[in-house]
């Protein structure tokens, strides 16, 4: 399991990573923008779905205390009953960035620039 890349159907190109489809209309395309997190066959990995593709549960919405944004956590790496993210899921996370505790995306993650001159 390597570092996380980027979401491989952002922008344009979004189409879901399980029939193909791009996005029918604007509220499919809202939809299709949510990232989620599966098991792929080296580890975790990140995809994206239609309305008809979307994994079945146990799921779990990982929300970025700060923006509001986060992935969906699917099946065995979903939350345990309480709270707790598996540990291939907390690799993969911590990789990418994330800091779980609280939790906080990369995006919202101070820089130790910011730390040092007083911003954060």
């Amino acid at each position: 399991m390597g570092a996380p890349a980027p979401h491989a159907s952002s922008g344009p190109t979004l189409c879901c990573d399980r029939c193909g489809c791009p996005p029918g209309d604007p509220l499919q395309q809202i939809l299709m923008s949510a990232v989620w997190l599966v098991d792929g066959p080296d580890g975790p990995t990140t995809a994206c779905y239609c309305r008809a593709c979307a994994p079945a549960g146990p799921i779990t919405d990982l929300t970025c205390q700060r923006c509001g944004d986060g992935p969906l956590l699917v099946g065995d790496l979903a939350a345990a009953p309480d709270g707790t993210v598996p540990e291939p899921a907390r690799t993969w996370l911590t990789a990418a960035g994330w800091h779980l505790d609280e939790p906080i995306c990369p995006g919202c993650r101070p820089t130790s620039c910011q730390i040092q001159e007083g911003l954060w």
